[in-house]
């Protein structure tokens, strides 16, 4: 049997012996997690006052006393220790350390006399050090030499688990309330399947415990002594009622299910109706473990791995609820401004109109209610990830205001292009903690691989599950029509899917088309809703016409009727002719009604769209859920050629299949060419197991993240900058993977604060360092360090007078950033635009448009991309466009292409400005700018933002037709009639005159 006991000291009675905070908290949960988890456990809890000398001692010779020569004793003691190696009780007396602790000499003579066959002592105190360790140091000499740790565990199977090497501090981590040993070791126990080797559980404790010492700044290195013959393990912990009696305030309102069992956290009860009319079915498995099981709706926070459709996202909305219902904010962080705009759309029918929240959004728009957040008057608000990071860095007094964090597709934080905006914003999350700021974090991802420490870096704990509510049938179909499978029982089978007869050859060569139309006209005819990947925008479109053509399904009419009518692009016309065969698709070229148009019409039943051929954003979060989806290719293609599809992203998108409460499991079908192909790619990705969760950080090139950690801190010890990066997720794991990592790093953060020193963008008064107010700008900006010295450049070797917005939105095309936006253009580059450009911008501006290109086609994109947003800021149509920069059809620019452009231009023009005003030390005229910003969203001239003004909701097209027309004033629409203003802009005219009429008389009365 297993014997214990567990000793934990925060209160001490000797004034002279400092307090602690988390050892009571350790004490009290291995206590609880152990009894919880071992039936029978004979076990002890001392604590405070009741751990004094007599009662100690006491304890000790009971546990060890009473085993037998089968038993194990587990020995934890949390609190201080002294320079001299003894335990300080709760009754230690300062003035006589020796007759008032226990040596290590005593408890090394108690372990040799006991029968036991191992004993555990799992030590989390420490014997040096200063504040904030676990020592008690009064700035004398030992009375008493200590004798080495390693002679307690003299003989066999005694083993000592020690905090820290004789020589380092112990420490408590304030967020947690618990000692870095102790939580280490719970972790293990409660996240463990399984038995928990002491001798496996070691290293995992040492690298835990060693990264989250070095994100305080200190070094620890838990420490074990002496061995035991045959394995020595203790079972998988679980929180049980042991534990929740010992912390009520964590105990969970359990549910079986049932939204009425929710009453109990206060949330009203028109929201539980809402929620039961949503879900008639109540809540969901993982739903119910989420709240049971991790407390959620208690306040804690919680890491969800779950495949696409487990109902993960809704376990944030009811935090959220919760959050607001104690009088705080929650905030929904997403990926996409799509996503953005589609969540804030749900949730303003759901929770603005029926139950009056208010519901805001922050994702770079000129819709957006930034000034509402920032006065607080805000319930739920969502932001992209981006729009968050830069809010919270310019306005740190938003992270006061906020209860709840729910990141979604937390995921993207592996991304390279994305990865660090979620891992800075999460790190900016993490350190505001130790301001007292620390809103509940509820991150959801996808199916990841191991989860790598993740959870233990965010402070969360962990509900990961590979269970879907409806079962996945994944397999590989061959050009035979064979189809290799994988049933969700894991069994493996192969079946003929397709008669090989109907894979016909439609083309001059074999291709993809000869397999799907074949497949999906099976698929159809059986009922299915269908959703076909492919990898580029072209070949989706094209896949959907040739279905269309083939299949003869009925039109959706209902969709075509609701599509947006103005400024219609090639794709519009494209969308059009599939959606007349029941098919559509879905892609960056489609603009956002036509893309919601779509979406809302293959989520309908009676939409008419039984066919969706999309490129992958439509697995990163849109709701559009199948029956069965299809995989075309494994690859994407991009500047650097071609880049495998990861088995997460594959993952993603076979998640799509399978619709809740329309099928018993949904399929997901990758085509290969050839058997041998097939067995390949059945290998790779139904077999293969998603990637581990990872950083983004680059220890090679730490500028750009140093800068970003820098905005995060007003002023900091120039020794202490390694501990900024040792924050962040990266700095976790290199720490976990060596322990030399902080002394090699600390080397080469010297040598980039001098030179960011040299650069203007630091200044050190002493050891301490601070931004300046360019390094600020610098940093604040989504530009990489060395696009901000870049466009710091080009800016000086401006004058005040030609440093305008418009200006500088020539400048950002030299950026790297906007480098990296692919441009269409032939193998050689366009010449071209050069020309055009230089009559349009001027030859001194296109000279710094030539800085740093890596060469001449690199240089002709800059070109082209500026006069692409230049023509789409001046109202020329998409079609127009589109047609003046496509060259060939192999080298389209779609509308995809024009509105990305646009966006990351004023993703960017923000900081150019900023850093331009800083420069000349003159602001730019707010009015101009703020106009600029609105037509890179609209795509309008300056003379329509008046008519923009009256709020009417005119799209593009319709705008662009008034002007065109001449009218361009409320005062020109007053005056028209209904009838010649329906002529121009149809069903909107009524809605639009009133607001022109009112907006005259306001005018004139003012």
């Amino acid at each position: 049997m297993i014997r214990a006991a567990f000793i934990g000291i925060d209160r001490y009675a000797d004034p002279a012996v400092g307090d602690l905070n988390g050892a009571v908290r350790d004490a009290k949960s291995l206590w609880a997690v152990m009894s919880d988890s071992i039936e029978g456990l004979t076990a002890s809890l001392l604590v405070d006052a009741d751990a004094n000398l007599d009662a100690v001692t006491r304890v000790l010779d009971e546990t060890l006393g009473a085993a037998e020569a089968d038993d194990v004793v587990v020995l934890s003691f949390a609190g201080h220790g002294t320079p001299d190696h003894h335990l300080v009780v709760a009754d230690t007396r300062a003035e006589d350390i020796p007759a008032t602790t226990i040596s290590m000499a005593d408890l090394a003579e108690r372990f040799r006399q006991s029968r036991a066959r191992a004993i555990l002592l799992l030590l989390d105190c420490c014997f040096s050090g200063g504040a904030p360790a676990r020592v008690l140091n009064l700035g004398v000499a030992p009375r008493a030499v200590g004798m080495p740790l390693a002679d307690v565990v003299a003989g066999q199977g005694r083993i000592l688990f020690a905090a820290s090497a004789p020589d380092e501090p112990a420490l408590e981590d304030p967020q947690t309330r618990h000692g870095l040993f102790t939580k280490a070791v719970l972790d293990c126990l409660l996240n463990s399947d399984g038995p928990v080797s002491v001798v496996g559980m070691v290293d995992e404790v040492v690298r835990i415990v060693r990264a989250n010492a070095g994100r305080f700044g200190y070094v620890q290195t838990p420490v074990m002594f002496g061995h035991v013959e045959g394995e020595l393990s203790l079972p998988a912990g679980q929180r049980g009622a042991n534990y929740f009696a010992a912390f009520p305030e964590l105990v969970p309102i359990r549910t079986t299910g049932d939204f009425t069992e929710l009453e109990g956290y206060g949330i009203p009860t028109s929201v539980l109706q809402a929620w039961r009319e949503r879900y008639p079915d109540g809540l969901n498995a993982l739903q119910i473990a989420a709240i049971n099981d991790h407390n959620v709706l208690g306040g804690n926070s919680l890491l969800t791995v779950a495949p696409t459709s487990a109902g993960k996202t809704f376990i944030g909305e009811m935090a959220a609820i919760k959050a607001i219902v104690e009088g705080r904010k929650a905030v929904f962080l997403l990926p996409y401004k799509a996503l953005v705009n589609e969540k804030f759309e749900d949730f303003s029918a759901i929770y603005g109109r029926q139950l009056s929240l208010r519901v805001a959004r922050c994702s770079g728009d000129y819709q957006d209610q930034v000034s509402e957040v920032l006065r607080g008057k805000y319930d739920i608000a969502f932001f992209t990830y981006e729009k968050f990071l830069g809010m919270a860095l310019a306005a740190p007094h938003i992270l006061n205001q906020i209860g709840l964090v729910v990141l979604d597709e937390a995921q993207f934080i592996t991304e390279p292009g994305r990865g660090m905006t979620v891992e800075l914003l999460l790190t900016n999350l993490i350190a505001a903690r130790g301001r007292g700021i620390a809103p509940q974090l509820i991150a959801l991802s996808a199916v990841i691989g191991n989860v790598n420490g993740f959870e233990r870096w965010l402070g969360c704990r962990l509900l990961l599950t590979t269970e879907r509510p409806v079962p996945l049938v994944e397999g590989v179909l061959d050009r035979t029509g064979g189809w290799q499978f994988k049933n969700p029982d894991a069994t493996i089978q192969e079946a003929q899917l397709i008669d090989r007869r109907t894979v016909q050859q439609r083309g001059a060569k074999p291709s993809s088309q000869d397999m799907i139309v074949p497949l999906v006209r099976h698929l159809v005819d059986q009922g299915d809703k269908v959703i076909i990947f492919r990898n580029m925008r072209g070949s989706t479109a094209g896949c959907a016409n040739y279905l269309a053509n083939e299949l003869g399904l009925p039109a959706a009419d209902r969709i075509i009727a609701a599509l947006p009518d103005g400024d219609q692009s090639v794709m519009s016309e494209r969308l059009r002719g599939a959606l007349a065969g029941g098919v559509a698709f879905h892609h960056g070229d489609l603009n956002r009604d036509e893309r919601v148009a779509i979406e809302q019409g293959f989520r309908d039943a009676d939409g008419g769209i039984h066919v969706l051929v999309a490129t992958s954003t439509v697995a990163a979060g849109v709701n559009t859920p199948a029956s069965t989806v299809i995989i075309v290719e494994t690859e994407f293609f991009g500047r650097d050629g071609a880049t495998p599809y990861t088995v997460a992203q594959f993952k993603n998108m076979a998640g799509r299949a399978g619709r809740l409460g329309f099928e018993n499991e949904g399929k997901a079908i990758l085509l290969a060419d050839t058997p041998m192909e097939r067995a390949r790619l059945f290998r790779a990705y139904v077999e293969g197991f998603p990637e581990a969760i990872t950083s983004s950080f680059d220890a090679r090139n730490p500028g750009t993240w140093v800068i970003r950690l820098l905005a995060q801190a007003k002023e900091i010890e120039r020794v202490a900058v390694v501990d900024l990066v040792a924050n962040t997720y990266g700095g976790y794991l290199a720490m976990l993977r060596d322990p030399r990592w902080r002394e090699r790093m600390s080397a080469d953060l010297e040598l980039l604060l001098d030179r960011m020193v040299g650069d203007g963008l630091i200044e050190q008064e002493g050891e301490r360092l601070h931004l300046t107010m360019l390094g600020q700008a610098c940093g604040q900006s989504p530009l990489s360090l060395e696009s901000a010295l870049r466009l710091v450049e080009m800016v000086r070797q401006l004058t005040p007078a030609d440093a305008t917005p418009e200006t500088l939105l020539v400048l950002l095309e030299a950026l790297p950033e906007r480098d990296d936006d692919f441009t269409p253009q032939n193998r050689s580059g366009e010449s071209r635009w050069q020309q055009n450009a230089g009559h349009r911008f001027g030859s001194d501006l296109i000279r710094l448009l030539r800085r740093a290109a890596t060469s001449d086609r690199a240089y002709y994109a800059r070109c082209k991309r500026a006069l692409i947003v230049a023509d789409w800021i001046d109202g020329i149509p998409v079609r127009d466009i589109e047609d003046e920069y496509s060259l060939n059809p192999f080298n389209r620019v779609g509308f995809g292409d024009i509105r990305g452009f646009a966006d990351g231009s004023r993703f960017l023009l923000e900081s150019a400005i900023r850093i331009a005003s800083i420069i000349f030390e003159q602001p730019m005229d707010e009015e101009r700018t703020e106009a600029l910003f609105r037509r890179l969203d609209l795509g309008v001239p300056a003379e329509m933002l008046s008519i923009v003004d009256l709020k009417a909701g005119l799209e593009r097209g319709e705008l662009l037709t008034l002007w065109r027309a001449g009218v361009d004033t409320p005062t020109k629409i007053a005056a028209m009639s209904i009838e010649a203003l329906e002529h121009l802009i149809g069903r909107r005219a009524a809605q639009l005159r009133t607001l022109a009429v009112k907006s005259t008389e306001i005018m004139a009365a003012s």
